[in-house]
């Protein structure tokens, strides 16, 4: 499967670049939230995603990364993970996405 065209990209796939004249920067950050995300780990971004679900907490994620990761560090997912994932609807997402070491489920 050739997931890029052009090789690999950090990033969502589904998420278009920004369109001409724009920018992906975030702007100003400000002084105060009301919850501060240490670490874009599983239980991070998980938090983030559930947390999205509410635009009056005003959330923010650190990553001492400077990038998006150039190459993966999991060699697999956990089904206790897929199971959160499920609860929270992002596990066809997820299993679509997949690369399938040993093969997709029959």
């Amino acid at each position: 499967m050739q997931y890029f065209l052009n090789g690999y990209r950090p990033g969502n796939p589904r998420i278009p670049d920004p369109a001409e004249g724009r920018s992906e920067d975030q702007g100003p950050l400000l002084d105060e939230v009301d919850v501060l995300i240490v670490g874009t780990g599983p239980a991070g971004l998980l938090l983030a995603a559930q947390l999205s679900n509410f635009p009056d907490i005003n959330t923010r994620i650190v990553e001492k990364a400077e990038s998006p990761l150039e190459i993966g560090r999991a060699d697999g997912v956990n089904m206790r993970t897929v199971e959160t994932f499920e609860a929270f609807g992002l596990a066809d997402r997820m299993m679509a996405e997949a690369y399938w070491g040993t093969g997709p489920p029959a």
